[in-house]
């Protein structure tokens, strides 16, 4: 009598030792990789070695490179949402909660935005480009929602919410500046500057 055949393993099935969170272990690692380094010096290889797992267990959950970045982009992204949401909703002034975004996002540096999503570009489908983009807005509609709040209780001057938003993110950016960010200059007085400056212009006092 012959045996029953036992179903066959889906190609590329991670190993019955991977832990059931192993998805969100090879996202969070890609998405440090891919902001630390950029898109092109990041391989599925360099990722399956930084978390300890197969490049089988990579191909299982994502089938190429930019299918992983795009979904590592929109996890980061969805995290820095959420921290972010946490803070500038929360206690303290808007000038307090403010500081506190910038200087928790310069203590981490990374490699510049829009050059990651230009070294991807020619292998992102526009659907993926569009998810990227919309997890990224949803950042600043949320700061754009809470400038338009502050300039309707006279605390802030009027002008464009959206602008502004994304005035202060691109201005955190300035953290892989050796010039702001070195030895005599710590992230937290870059960022105490920068929100200073947003807050009270250059102009100068009448």
């Amino acid at each position: 009598m012959l045996k029953s055949e036992q179903p066959k393993r889906k190609p590329g099935r991670p190993k019955a030792t991977d832990s059931p969170h192993t998805k969100d272990q090879i996202m969070r690692t890609a998405s440090f990789l891919f902001m630390a380094n950029g898109y092109e010096k990041v391989s599925l290889d360099s990722v399956a070695k930084a978390c300890g797992v197969t490049k089988a267990s990579v191909y299982y959950y994502f089938n190429n490179k930019a299918t992983l970045f795009s979904e590592s982009l929109q996890f980061v992204l969805k995290m820095a949402y959420n921290q972010t949401a946490l803070i500038v909703l929360g206690p303290g002034t808007l000038q307090e909660r403010l500081f506190e975004v910038a200087t928790r996002h310069m203590r981490n540096s990374h490699v510049d935005f829009e050059t990651m999503m230009r070294e991807a570009a020619t292998e992102l489908s526009e659907e993926q480009v569009s998810a990227i983009r919309s997890s990224e807005n949803a950042l600043h509609i949320l700061l754009a929602e809470v400038f338009q709040k502050a300039m309707d209780e006279g605390l802030i001057n009027c002008s464009d919410p959206m602008l502004l938003s994304h005035v202060f993110v691109s201005t955190l950016s300035l953290r892989n500046r050796e010039e702001i960010v070195n030895n005599q200059k710590t992230v937290g007085q870059s960022a105490q500057e920068i929100v200073q400056l947003l807050w009270t212009g250059i102009a100068p006092r009448s």
